[in-house]
């Protein structure tokens, strides 16, 4: 039984005003005269930056121009594909492709040993372990939320559908008995329940 609680003003104290109105006033005046020449002196600092980065922009030898580049377009070539996960000798890599606004990102996957269905797809970056297999989210189109739930088993290294075509891209998982799990999706007008029995 909850207990009952019962409310009652039984006091006011009014707060004494803070500040002199003379000096308040004079703080007031001065913000405002203040104000148009800070913000004038912040666009003189840019302008001032800007010309300097083209200066040293048409100041910089052709070689170092080269080398600038180089080591740019070295850095993106090697960081892209990282490790997401890995289970039983089967190691998944992931490359990032986007991200919906306000939501997950989305990715491209491969592994080792190669598995066909991860090939030329999308997925989310969503991803559970469980005994011997792996649950990932992929995506049938970024702009509108439209997943399948697939299964890797670990052991044979083969991928299948569980289930097509969920509105949604936001997922939670858990165990709730031995060899079943509760999948919980929301589509943001409700929570869609699936129970899976693995």
């Amino acid at each position: 039984m909850l207990r009952q609680i019962n409310i009652k003003l039984i006091d006011k104290i009014k707060k004494p005003k803070a500040g002199n109105s003379f000096v308040n006033g004079l703080l007031t005046v001065v913000w405002v005269i203040l104000y148009p020449i800070i913000i004038v002196a912040g666009l003189i600092i840019m302008l001032f930056a800007g010309l300097l980065s083209i200066f040293q922009n048409l100041t910089m030898a052709k070689a170092e121009k080269e080398k600038m580049k180089s080591e740019l377009t070295e850095e993106a070539n090697t960081g892209q594909w990282t490790i997401w996960t890995g289970m039983n000798g089967l190691k998944i890599f992931q490359k990032f492709e986007g991200e919906i606004r306000f939501g997950p990102a989305y990715l491209t996957l491969k592994s080792e040993p190669a598995i066909k269905d991860l090939d030329d797809k999308t997925f989310g970056d969503w991803f559970f372990q469980y005994k011997n297999g792996l649950l990932l989210q992929k995506w049938n189109s970024t702009e509108t939320p439209d997943t399948d739930l697939i299964f890797i088993d670990t052991d044979t290294f083969q991928a299948q559908t569980i289930e097509k075509n969920i509105p949604s891209v936001l997922w939670d998982i858990v165990e709730t008995t031995n060899n079943t799990l509760q999948l919980n999706c929301d589509t943001g007008r409700e929570i869609l329940t699936y129970k899976i029995e693995i």
